[in-house]
């Protein structure tokens, strides 16, 4: 078994957040964002209030929601 430090740890912690940006928080699938690598759908679109009040909040800011989600929430 190989020893867990610090650097390890962070590591994990780091990688889980990686792997949550790219999960949408309201279905928790793949939400295909591109944002701050040009060019991403999400850059173009508005997503209303309502739909952001939906993201539980331990989750706000952490990963864009998917236009699957957009297109089922939207009005």
């Amino acid at each position: 078994m190989g020893v867990c430090t610090l650097e390890t740890i962070r590591y994990k912690e780091l990688k889980k957040d990686e792997i949550d940006k790219r999960i949408c928080p309201l279905c928790g699938k793949d939400n295909n964002c591109q944002h701050g690598q040009g060019g991403c759908w999400c850059d173009t679109v508005k997503f209303p209030k309502y739909i952001l009040d939906l993201v539980p909040s331990d989750k706000k800011g952490k990963a864009c929601i998917c236009k699957s989600c957009l297109e089922k929430y939207q009005k």
